[in-house]
């Protein structure tokens, strides 16, 4: 992980804290002036007293010098929090003071706020020497630099402004904003010596903050606001539970090594029911085990381990009665004993639930989402009856009825209710709860073939969220399915973190609840990325849905020599544009597109046409809209993916790679014939795309990505030149590098990489 990852993984672990920690909060949807005094007089946190205190996220640095290292260099970092053009302007200046050099400055304690202003707009607070002497040429050429970034710029004298016998009383400090509203807030709130310190609960949090590379400060009581910025509009909801968590939630980063990030931190809270932190001081922690019952493509999962569901019940009963809810708990639990005879109470302490999770994973062209319920009760018929009847003794798993939807988000919370509780299958002492295609996950064995514990074993890493006792685990992996992230985050943040994963077998990022050795509430979050990694390979086909590309495609335009953008409208009207948007023409047409369209040189005289396909045949467009003869050419197949376009010889002798919806790949020259040498490409797995070419030896060979495993074959096709097996299997997102000879490197599900020998038949 390079630097300008770390800072991103900062942000979005920061954001964890609500985001990521929602799955296992979304449960049931005071500081004293002298302590905050104390904190402004010490110069470890003093300068978090010209923080204004609306701030919705605090993050302090030992020194201006490792603020840059951090944030200046990090392509993106500000988008993280704010999402917009102004936080990208401080971030570019950073970067500028960062190569120009920082001089005396750099040893400077530095600050970054963030304030909700429609958006998160931040607030860089630099020390800048004693106050009343001259500034330093150094801070000049900053607040020059900063201006010509254009930044609003305040550069304040404590003795001025501050209250005596404060740190800032003795301090320069230098403002730095995208926004010039808010190096005036700070001025004011500085004047009438109320910060950020006087927030409820942050002093607290940062006279407990540890000393790493920074700390990462975030508000509970704001976190709506953060939510509004960062996440879907799907899940604004459970901001308001989480305002209820605690009053402050602090990360020191303790590592930020090049593919590791580990923060650790806690919660400020009372020692009332208010606080729902709280509720983990009425039990002890245990130890999650639900990873052993998940598969290893689960995308994301929040579990609770409990070592005693009843004193658990209890303790949330009271906080739910402290937030005036427990009435309509109660009310809950009701309805469902007159329905089924059992209350929800009753029914998880006869079961005597261990653990309780949610998981999210793709079945099929879904992706779904399961409740997994791990019981002491080791003679679960004794709780189920009639279509649910289940028994320990059963050999195999097997789809049942389940009879109790609603129980477990009538005890645990609405986060581990489902959209569908119709069916559940019982596997060693778990029971896992949901859709009929989910459970059949399970009950056909795709799930547990490979489990998430074995994956994480096979990635050589050791993250905290598989290890001791925990009271919550949350978990996602970046990298199984970026398209699921849309479901978290918004569009910009969803597709940076799929950015951020590109190119590595495995990103999870964790956040952990446990309790520290003098029996404190504590929190951890963290984040890896790994390149290669030993796991198994599937038995099962679970990939199996293509993905067909809409375009628009970049073709070169030969009467101009610019680029224009081929596109097929939702009317079905083929058009061209010019990058910039500009509209060429539009022509109508009667079917879709399939997913690859390029130019080709049809009649060698150096015009370019559009070569495209549609239903079984191959389409040929001019660069003014005009189809061009004699096509369609009709290849007698219905086409899934095509064309790839090829000229071998460099002769403008055109060959083209289709793959047909019978999973099935075929080459053909133009004419719609395929050369007499080429055997047809198929496999007994669901293949993903279109071949890729690769040369090796001076030969060219193609390699296939289908729903298990990458195969390899010679240039006329026919059987595979890779017959590997097990373990030897090449992973399906594994690079395919040339090596000496005809032989290719690739990366097996052994987690090594091989030299491939290529010999054709």
């Amino acid at each position: 992980m390079n630097r300008k990852t770390i800072i991103a993984c900062v942000a979005v672990l920061a954001g964890l804290a609500a985001l990521v920690a929602v799955a296992v909060f979304l449960l049931y949807s005071g500081t004293g002036k002298t302590r905050a005094e104390s904190a402004a007089s010490e110069s470890a946190t003093g300068l978090l007293a010209a923080v204004p205190s609306d701030a919705v996220m605090v993050v302090s640095f030992p020194d201006l010098k490792t603020a840059c290292s951090l944030l200046a260099d990090t392509a993106g970092c500000f988008h993280y929090f704010a999402g917009g053009s102004e936080s990208g302007r401080l971030q570019q200046f950073l970067r500028k003071a960062s190569r120009s050099g920082l001089g005396s400055l750099k040893s400077s304690k530095a600050a970054l706020s963030l304030h909700y202003n429609g958006t998160l707009v931040p607030l860089m607070i630099v020390e800048a020497g004693r106050a009343g002497a001259d500034t330093e040429d150094d801070v000049g050429r900053l607040v020059s630099q900063a201006e010509a970034s254009g930044l609003s710029t305040m550069l304040l004298d404590g003795s001025e402004h501050a209250e005596p016998h404060t740190y800032l009383y003795r301090r320069n400090i230098l403002l730095l904003s995208s926004s010039d509203v808010q190096p005036r807030s700070s001025e004011r709130h500085i004047g009438k010596g109320i910060s950020v310190l006087d927030s409820d609960g942050f002093t607290d949090c940062v006279l407990k903050s540890g000393h790493g590379s920074g700390n990462v400060y975030m508000s509970c009581g704001e976190i709506g606001k953060f939510f509004t910025c960062v996440a879907d509009r799907s899940i604004y909801g459970y901001a308001d539970f989480l305002k209820k968590f605690s009053g402050w939630t602090c990360f020191t980063i303790d590592e930020a090594e090049e593919d590791c990030l580990k923060l650790s931190g806690g919660f400020a809270c009372t020692s009332g029911v208010e606080d729902f932190s709280n509720v983990f001081r009425s039990y002890s922690p245990a130890r999650p085990d639900v990873m052993s019952v998940l598969p290893s493509y689960t995308i994301f999962f929040s579990s609770l381990p409990l070592s005693d569901v009843s004193a658990y019940v209890s303790a949330v009963d009271a906080f739910a009665d402290g937030t005036g809810r427990l009435g309509k708990i109660e009310t809950l639990r009701r309805q469902l004993r007159k329905e089924t005879g059992i209350s929800p109470v009753q029914w998880a302490s006869s079961l005597d639930v261990r653990e309780v999770a949610a998981a999210f994973f793709r079945a099929g062209e879904s992706v779904e989402k399961v409740l997994l319920l791990k019981i002491g009760n080791r003679n679960p018929d004794e709780v189920f009856s009639g279509e649910g009847r289940i028994s320990a003794k059963d050999p195999s798993p097997k789809l049942c009825e389940y009879p109790y939807g609603g129980f477990a988000s009538a005890v645990f919370g609405p986060f581990f209710s489902l959209p569908d509780e119709k069916y559940f299958t019982y596997i060693d002492g778990w029971i896992i709860v949901g859709s009929r295609n989910a459970v059949s996950e399970y009950v056909e064995g795709r799930a547990t073939e490979n489990t998430l514990d074995s994956f994480v074993e096979g990635a050589s890493v050791q993250p905290d969220f598989t290890s001791g006792s925990k009271y919550s685990v949350s978990y996602l992996s970046v990298s199984e399915d970026p398209e699921a992230l849309a479901g978290i985050f918004k569009p910009f943040y969803s597709s940076s973190l799929a950015e951020m994963a590109e190119g590595f077998s495995y990103v999870p990022v964790s956040f952990c609840i446990s309790k520290d050795k003098d029996g404190n509430i504590k929190a951890g979050a963290e984040a890896f990325r790994v390149s290669a990694m030993k796991t198994r390979a599937p038995v099962f086909e679970r990939d199996t849905v293509v993905t067909v590309p809409e375009g628009p495609f970049e073709v070169k335009n030969s009467g101009t020599g610019k680029m224009n953008l081929f596109y097929q409208q939702d009317n079905m009207y083929l058009c061209l544009k010019e990058v910039d948007g500009k509209g060429i023409w539009g022509v109508p047409f009667s079917s879709p597109i399939c997913g690859c369209a390029g130019t080709v040189d049809y009649f060698a005289n150096g015009k370019l046409q559009i070569l495209f396909a549609s239903g079984s045949r191959l389409y040929l467009i001019d660069r003014l809209g005009r189809f061009v003869n004699p096509f369609p050419v009709d290849l007698g197949k219905e086409i899934l993916i095509g064309p790839g376009i090829y000229d071998f010889n460099g002769t403008r002798k055109y060959n083209v790679m289709i793959l047909h919806k019978d999973n099935t790949i075929e080459m053909y020259n133009l004419q719609g014939r395929r050369p007499a040498q080429w055997k047809t490409i198929t496999s007994d797995e669901t293949i993903k795309g279109l071949p890729e070419a690769v040369k090796a030896g001076g030969k060219t060979y193609w390699v296939v990505r289908t729903s298990i495993q990458t195969l390899i074959f010679g240039f006329y096709g026919g059987e595979p030149l890779t017959r590997l097996e097990g373990d030897r299997m090449i992973r399906s997102d594994s690079r395919i590098v040339p090596a000496d000879g005809a032989a290719v490197k690739a990366v097996c599900y052994d987690g090594k990489t091989h030299v491939i020998k290529l010999e054709n038949k």
